[in-house]
């Protein structure tokens, strides 16, 4: 019954992973991605020869200027000197996290002066923003609507696209209308996107869109409208790819900028690996026009500029794994880093996921399927073994989902685990009822401790006591059948004290007015023999107080035995004794009968007067005893030494 329900919550567990998957449900998503930033903590940040640098414009660099005379938005002199000083110390490539499309407001001469410093250098990547609807765009006055319309320079970098027919595959980010800088900047230089995208569902920047679909370029019969992202074109800069033939293959689902191809998945999006929070160095904007900043430190370098975390007013922070409060750039720092290196976090397709669930249930079910608690327990280390897995393939950039892994493990645990507890607490609670009524309390515990009955046994020495009612019979004869059977109750009950409370011995069996009683098992003691004499000689006294309280004149026979026998829980696993089988069980059985023709109350075999020095005793002979091929040497019973009573 157990094992039905385990693998029935087994499949529904992999059946709910599939149809949470298909019905896109959120929750175990917003999971996932907690214990993927948990792993990034864990790790840390990654020491990094980085090929990107970070020009900030930052508080110190905005108070800078205002003191200066110049406040936000700056002159765009400023820029086109910072430009200038960058490539003069060795950048590779300039890449604008700020957007221009308005004129300068100081000065449209600046404008000029920008131009031409973009124009003398070329390696400079110029930001844009989206105008993401339709509706937004119309509003639009009719003097910008024109601007616009003349100002497509940077279509000039639309993707050339490969197995085009795979695009139905994909469901690329769609916005109407690219607001490019102005015309003056926008015709010498690239523009691009900086748009972070979608981010995930907790709020957590972890992904970046390698391209946007401009529906406005289609509507008008420009372009496909296939746009490449800022971070995109600016790692093509640093291989000296030409921009102007980046391509998209949307059957591998990568971006070809030759020396790299930039893998994305179905929505067009790039995962991120990120290094760390705040690895890349930066400079304040200040300090680069000024020419405070170390020689050498841009050379060969991608140089990003972008506002920094200080810089107040100027609001682009966004949520990463690593800090609430990431600005942008540095996000894009990330991307491009990732671009040049090759690194990104390839998330496991969900064919694997399902793989790693079913084997770490099938672990869980193996476990489980042991009777015996511990194995059970053992169930739970298939938790920390996935987040182990999980972990070491994250610090080779692959994810393996591990949430719902370890939630149905958990949860296919503690419902196995529970039945079984269960089932052992009412297989306890049977072992008790059944053996405490045989054995003491003590010697009862120690057996429920020890678990399940079980068939099968164990070879024990054993002291074995007889004990029966001579004369039974005619007794019953003279006696109606209620007071046979109230005489014969209370005659074993008292029987029963004796043996179970006073001396520790276990009940074998009862067989009609005759008692089996031994010591030695389940649990031994070094006195096992006197224990035995001893109870002997009690029941003989506790007889006679029976039979001063009931009227009657009962007699019974004992015979104790010592040696070797087969003990254990005999019989089928509806029904199980606790016994003993074994020759010195027969002889023992057989010496009792012997008390009826040697008129002598306890007989016992010569093992047994050897073994002890306590007690006297009277010999009476050898008998020949059925089983045995030599006589026996029996004795009586007399009592303790009067030295040791």
């Amino acid at each position: 019954m157990k094992s039905k329900i385990i693998y029935i919550l087994s499949i529904a567990l992999i059946a709910g992973y599939i149809l949470v998957y298909f019905l896109q449900l959120p929750w175990i998503e917003f999971f996932e991605l907690k214990i993927m930033d948990l792993m990034y903590r864990m790790r840390g940040n990654i020491e990094i020869n980085a090929d990107v640098l970070i020009v900030g414009i930052d508080e110190y660099s905005l108070t800078s200027l205002e003191a200066e005379g110049d406040v936000w938005p700056w002159s765009r002199y400023h820029y086109g000197k910072v430009v200038k000083k960058l490539f003069e110390a060795g950048a590779k490539a300039v890449v604008f996290d700020v957007s221009f499309t308005e004129n300068d407001e100081v000065n449209p001469k600046y404008d000029t002066y920008f131009a031409s410093i973009l124009l003398r250098y070329k390696n400079v990547i110029l930001g844009t923003y989206l105008i993401n609807d339709k509706e937004t765009y119309e509003r639009y006055n009719e003097k910008i609507k024109e601007k616009l319309l003349n100002n497509t320079s940077y279509l000039n970098y639309t993707y050339k696209m490969k197995n085009f027919r795979n695009l139905r595959l994909i469901t690329p980010i769609s916005i109407y209308k690219v607001r490019p800088p102005i015309s003056k900047l926008s015709a010498v230089v690239p523009s691009a996107t900086y748009e972070i995208g979608e981010i995930d569902i907790d709020g957590v920047v972890r992904s970046l869109p390698l391209f946007i679909k401009e529906v406005w370029a289609q509507e008008v019969g420009l372009t496909s409208g296939f746009l490449p992202h800022m971070d995109v074109m600016a790692a093509a800069l640093y291989f000296g790819k030409n921009l102007e033939s980046l391509t998209v293959d949307f059957k591998t689902k990568t971006v070809d900028l030759d020396k790299r191809k930039i893998r994305f998945d179905s929505n067009g999006l790039f995962r991120l690996f990120y290094y760390g929070d705040r690895v890349f160095k930066e400079i304040p904007f200040y300090d680069v026009e000024t020419g405070n900043f170390p020689n050498e430190i841009f050379k060969n370098k991608i140089v990003l500029i972008g506002y920094t975390a200080t810089a107040k007013g100027l609001y682009d922070l966004r949520i990463t794994p690593f800090s609430n409060n990431t600005p942008g750039v540095y996000i894009h720092a990330t991307a491009i880093q990732n671009m040049i290196s090759g690194d990104t976090l390839i998330r496991a397709p969900m064919w694997i996921r399902i793989i790693i669930l079913i084997g770490s249930l099938i672990l869980v079910d193996i476990f489980l399927m042991k009777k015996k608690i511990r194995w059970n327990i053992l169930a739970f280390l298939i938790v920390p073994a996935i987040l182990l897995l999980g972990y070491y393939l994250f610090l080779n950039q692959y994810y393996m989902d591990v949430f719902y892994s370890i939630f149905s493990s958990v949860t296919l645990s503690t419902v196995g685990l529970s039945m079984n507890l269960l089932r052992e607490s009412r297989e306890k609670k049977k072992m008790k009822e059944y053996l405490y009524r045989y054995v003491p309390d003590t010697v009862a515990d120690y057996l429920v401790k020890k678990g399940k009955l079980e068939l099968g046994g164990e070879n024990r020495e054993i002291v074995v006591l007889f004990s029966d009612v001579k004369g039974f019979t005619s007794l019953s004869e003279k006696k109606s059948a209620e007071e046979v059977v109230k005489i014969l109750n209370g005659y074993l009950t008292r029987m029963s004290e004796v043996i179970r409370n006073k001396y520790g011995g276990t009940i074998d069996k009862f067989v009609g007015d005759a008692i089996m009683a031994i010591f030695g098992a389940p649990v031994s003691y070094e006195n096992d023999i006197e224990r035995a004499l001893k109870c002997a000689l009690d029941m003989r006294k506790e007889l006679n107080r029976f039979n001063e309280e009931m009227g009657i004149n009962l007699d019974s026979g004992i015979g104790i035995h010592f040696g070797p026998a087969v003990v254990g829980n005999i019989g089928a696993p509806f029904r199980m004794d606790y016994t003993s089988i074994g020759d010195t069980i027969n002889t023992c059985s057989r010496m009792e009968h012997l008390t009826r023709e040697l008129d002598a109350d306890i007989i016992v075999s010569d093992v047994i007067v050897k073994n002890t020095k306590n007690f006297e005793f009277k010999y009476l002979g050898e008998f020949s005893v059925k089983g045995k091929s030599k006589p026996l040497k029996l004795y009586e019973l007399k009592g303790v030494k009067k030295n040791n009573v």
